[in-house]
């Protein structure tokens, strides 16, 4: 049975990530709630491996729910990952988290992939970053 539960060490980095990268700004500045979770589920789709993902809680639910968004991380998927590559997918999961100013108004949303991965992330760590180091 898969266990979810809240997870410090991904919440560190992703507080840390947001303070310090200019590509956050506009995360710092709305303040979004996010849950960084670990789950124990095996997580694939379209037979590929799920690493992480990243959901906005549903309006439907944000009444009862202190959260904007659920970031999770499939551990089964990710145990051999170094810090290194653990830090680049909190940062991918991060970069799916948009913001819309208008007015006084804050608008989250859920920002798709620009290709497989992330221009940022493609430019500075490459294509198969979360592939296992030799």
């Amino acid at each position: 049975m898969e266990e979810i539960r809240h997870e410090r060490k991904y919440r560190l980095i992703g507080e840390k990530l947001i303070r310090t990268l200019p590509e956050f700004q506009d995360i710092r500045d709305a303040h979004p709630r996010i849950a960084y979770l670990s789950s124990t589920e095996e997580k694939k789709k379209n037979k590929r491996i799920v690493h992480a993902e990243c959901t906005k809680v549903n309006e439907r639910y944000s009444w009862c729910c202190r959260y904007d968004f659920f970031i999770t991380f499939y551990e089964p998927n990710i145990e051999r990952f170094t810090d290194k590559q653990i830090e680049i997918l909190v940062r991918h999961e991060l970069h799916h988290i948009g913001v819309s100013f208008e007015g006084n108004e804050i608008t989250c949303y859920i920002v798709p992939h620009d290709v497989e991965e992330f221009w940022e992330i493609i430019k500075e760590h490459g294509l198969d970053w979360d592939k296992p180091e030799r």
